[in-house]
C-alpha cells in the first residue's frame, strides 16, 4: 500500500506553502502586468514538472571516509533501515541538532522534541545523468530509493539550512515553492526556472528531498557506487543476500 506523507506535515507544507507565494508574487507583480505573471509562472512550473518528472530519489551515505561509508551500509544492510542524522550524531554537511530541529517545527511541523527515529531522511533528486558536486561530502556510496517513497517525500530547490527556501509535497509543488525567496533575486530564479534545458541550471548546489516515514531496505532499490571495487566484497555478499544489486553513478 502507498503510504503518504503523514497528515500534520502535508497540511503544514501547504500552509506554509500558501504565505510563500502571496511573499512571491508580492515580490513579483510590480515587474510585470499580472497577466505576463501569470503566463511566466505557468511556463515555470511546465518546465519544472518535465525537468523533475525523471528524478531519481537517492541519498549519499557515510561521509567523506570510505571506511565509514562502508560501515553505514552495513549497518543499514543488517538493521533494516536508514538512521536519522538526529541518531548517528553526524552529517556530511552542518551538524546542528537544535538548528535542524528548529527548521524541521517551521518547515513542517514537527515537535521540537520529536523521537530522533521520526525525523525525516534527507537525500537529494538526480535525473540520472548529473550528479551534484555539492552531494559528494555527503558520502561517495549512495541508496536510490524506489519511486513509491515520492509519495512521501517532500522536495526544496537547495538545502534546506540555507533558509531561502521552502519544502513542497513532491506530489503537489506549487512553482512558487521552487522560488528562493531572496530580495532582488526572485525575477532572475523565475526566469531560469522557464528557460533551463536541464535540472542542474536551475538547482542551488542540488535538489533536496526529505524522507518522511523513514527510509527501510525494502525502500532501496538499489545500491550506486562510482565503481564496483568501491565496495568491498564482503558488503557485495551482503547487498546479494539482501537482493540489492550494486551500479554505477550514470547508469
Amino acid at each position: 500500500m502507498t503510504q503518504l506523507l503523514p497528515a500534520g506535515v502535508q497540511q503544514h507544507v501547504q500552509q506554509q506553502g500558501e504565505y510563500w507565494e502571496a511573499a512571491i508574487r508580492g515580490k513579483l507583480k510590480p515587474l510585470m502586468p499580472p497577466q505576463v505573471l501569470e503566463s511566466y509562472l505557468a511556463q515555470a512550473a511546465a518546465n519544472m514538472q518535465r525537468l523533475l518528472a525523471p528524478a531519481r530519489p537517492q541519498l549519499r551515505i557515510g561521509g567523506k571516509e570510505p571506511l565509514h561509508q562502508h560501515e553505514a551500509l552495513r549497518q543499514i544492510l543488517q538493521s533494516g533501515r536508514v538512521q536519522t542524522q538526529f541518531e548517528t550524531l553526524h552529517s556530511g554537511g552542518a551538524f546542528n541538532p537544535v538548528l535542524r530541529a528548529s527548521l524541521e517545527t517551521e518547515l513542517f511541523g514537527y515537535a521540537f522534541d520529536l523521537d530522533p527515529v521520526q525525523r525525516p531522511v534527507y537525500g537529494y533528486l538526480t535525473p540520472g545523468d548529473h550528479e551534484p558536486p555539492a552531494v559528494e561530502g555527503y558520502g561517495g556510496l549512495a541508496l536510490r530509493l524506489r519511486p513509491e517513497i515520492l509519495s512521501r517525500t517532500t522536495v526544496s530547490i537547495a538545502d534546506t539550512l540555507d533558509r531561502a527556501v521552502l519544502p513542497a509535497a513532491y506530489t503537489c509543488i506549487p512553482i512558487t515553492s521552487l522560488i528562493p525567496n531572496q530580495s532582488g533575486w526572485v525575477y532572475t530564479h523565475l526566469s531560469r526556472m522557464i528557460h533551463a534545458t536541464h535540472v542542474a541550471e536551475v538547482e542551488f548546489h542540488y535538489v533536496e528531498a526529505q524522507f518522511h516515514g523513514g527510509v527501510r531496505l525494502q525502500d532501496v532499490e538499489c545500491i550506486v557506487a562510482w565503481r564496483l571495487a568501491d565496495v568491498p566484497a564482503d558488503l557485495q555478499r551482503l547487498c546479494q543476500q539482501a537482493g540489492l544489486s550494486i551500479r554505477e553513478f550514470g547508469r
